[in-house]
């Protein structure tokens, strides 16, 4: 066995190296974060995502969190004497209103949004907001990665002519759109943990009025998250929609007498991951137990981060009672070594 053992790379060992650190209540968050960039700048964007997958829940989300700030902040070169500024990339879920015709336009004024960030977002002076003038859907921020967010991100920074994050608009699976924007300049990476009523309304009226597709509903406007969240969220969306979709189109094909009494159960990998396994099966309760399911989906995958467990079984159970299947199990599965 050691003959085929070869000593980890020396990002890798920085990688190890963070962790323990964290395990014994130690370690520099900047360090942290150069190493982390480091892997996304050599496409190693899997690796660390790998790593994630194989973390308890705590040590996971933590190693996420520093994920997500290393794909979207960088450190801005300026003297040695100036205060640090950063560069950031965030991004805002907004409503879409329902019953949306295609193609779908989404177009926003990026100098006059700008405006309205800064004032919302009570941004230092000096500050400087650029927008992406158009905003996207599930399905559109489904095909991008962290490498892109961070590459993107250099770009801007150096004042290099750059093209939107996403030239490819596609209908959304859900009904959301993300706002996606950079704040050049800024004292700190952070972005406010809230907003006060008050300023979620003067956003959103602000965005209404030049994109008529997005909907009044202030109470659903949350504070601005890294855009790597907004990436993994529609992730998830785009994979729970297709597999609610695939389940309700095997359950419609059924035989009528074998639909009337078909249950469905919806399978959750509950665990320490951050990636969570999902899938359903069709039971018909009158074939012998050893017969196993009429129908099973294949797994699909979704981030765990901050995701209710809740999220997936209300997704399905919706699509399907649209359909009229009303029986429905939720398992959730453990293992005693995860």
């Amino acid at each position: 066995m050691m003959l085929g053992w070869s000593r980890p790379d020396p990002l890798t060992r920085d990688l190890i190296h963070l962790i323990n650190a964290r395990r014994h209540d130690h370690g520099d968050t900047d360090d942290a974060i150069d190493t982390l960039q480091a892997f996304l700048e050599q496409g190693r964007e899997h690796d660390l995502l790998t790593v994630l997958a194989a973390l308890d829940e705590e040590m996971a989300e933590w190693l996420f969190d520093l994920v997500a700030e290393a794909s979207c902040t960088l450190l801005l070169d300026g003297p040695d004497d100036e205060k640090p500024a950063y560069g950031t990339m965030a991004a805002l879920e907004l409503p879409l209103q329902a019953n949306l015709t295609a193609p779908l336009k989404l177009k926003i004024d990026p100098i006059a949004t700008a405006d309205l960030l800064h004032k919302s977002l009570q941004l230092p002076a000096g500050t400087v907001v650029r927008v992406e003038s158009r905003l996207l859907t599930d399905a559109t921020l489904e095909m991008l990665n962290l490498q892109m967010f961070h590459d993107h991100l250099v770009t801007v920074t150096d004042s290099r002519r750059v093209q939107s994050v996403a030239a490819r608009l596609l209908p959304p699976v859900e009904n959301t759109a993300f706002l996606l924007f950079e704040l050049i300049g800024a004292p700190d990476p952070g972005l406010p943990d809230a907003w006060e009523d008050e300023q979620r309304r003067e956003i959103l009226e602000g965005l209404v009025k030049q994109c008529p597709e997005l909907a009044c509903a202030p109470d659903t406007i949350e504070a601005p998250v890294y855009a790597a969240y907004a990436m993994f969220d529609a992730q998830n969306a785009v994979r729970l929609h297709h597999l609610a979709d695939e389940t309700a189109a095997v359950w419609r094909e059924l035989d009528p007498l074998v639909r009337s009494r078909t249950i469905v159960h919806l399978h959750t990998q509950c665990g320490n991951g951050v990636y969570m396994p999902v899938w359903t099966d069709l039971f018909d309760p009158e074939l012998p137990e050893e017969h196993g399911p009429v129908w099973t989906s294949p797994d699909v995958w979704v981030f765990t981060a901050d995701l209710p467990i809740e999220w997936p079984g209300e997704m399905l159970t919706n699509r399907l009672l649209a359909e009229g299947c009303t029986r429905f199990e939720n398992h959730i599965v453990e293992t005693p070594d995860n």
